[in-house]
């Protein structure tokens, strides 16, 4: 599913950290064995950095989308501040692009923009000015196949660029579902649970 470009972001008046929420500069690690270059086969190939060292790998920073469900991080019940444990697990957000000259194939990536997604990925328009001119100006994807976690502290040091609109975090929903199950939903699905978009820290209204 492909919203409209300006359908994907909704600024909203909510201070904690929520899903769907970009911050730009986040680190993304793994670990790799030292059991020589990995190759992508097949016809769903994924660009991945290669590397002839044992763990970590450097770190590759992007943007970032937080992928972490936003109750299961805040402090409970609705109207206590603060968050129950600090770790976000985050994808990073590329430019098409980027991913063209890491050896994806313009069909795929026509693909992820004109269809809104892949097994793995998710459309989102670029947050930032892209000043190249060429037919991925402003087209950019969630690489949710190559998730990192950090801590909260690192993300309340980063810029926070943008948030989900709520079509948009339904669409986030049902792709992350699709990263670990075989079910691709309909994120327009009545029977799917809408995101949580409230100010989870404001006092609920019966305790004012």
């Amino acid at each position: 599913m492909r919203l409209e470009t300006e359908d994907y972001y909704e600024d909203r008046p909510v201070a904690h950290t929520a899903q769907g929420d970009l911050y730009e500069d986040v680190p993304f690690v793994y670990a790799s064995a030292a059991q020589g270059e990995f190759r992508s086969r097949g016809s769903r190939t994924r660009p991945s950095e290669t590397t002839e060292t044992v763990i970590p790998t450097p770190p590759y920073t992007a943007i970032g989308i937080v992928c972490s469900y936003t109750c299961g991080f805040l402090a409970q019940p609705p109207g206590v501040e603060g968050y129950a444990h600090p770790f976000r697990l985050m994808a990073p957000v590329v430019l098409l692009r980027e991913l063209k000259s890491d050896g994806m194939k313009n069909g795929e990536l026509r693909r992820i923009r004109d269809h809104g997604g892949a097994n793995g990925f998710m459309y989102l328009p670029w947050p930032l000015e892209d000043p190249v001119v060429d037919e991925w100006q402003g087209h950019a994807t969630v690489a949710l196949y190559r998730p990192a976690l950090v801590t909260q502290g690192l993300l309340d040091a980063r810029r926070r660029l943008a948030r989900l609109s709520q079509p948009a975090q339904r669409i986030l929903g049902v792709r992350l579902i699709q990263v670990v199950s075989a079910n691709l939903f309909d994120p327009t699905d009545e029977n799917l649970a809408d995101p949580d978009l409230s100010d989870s820290w404001a006092q609920p209204a019966t305790d004012r």
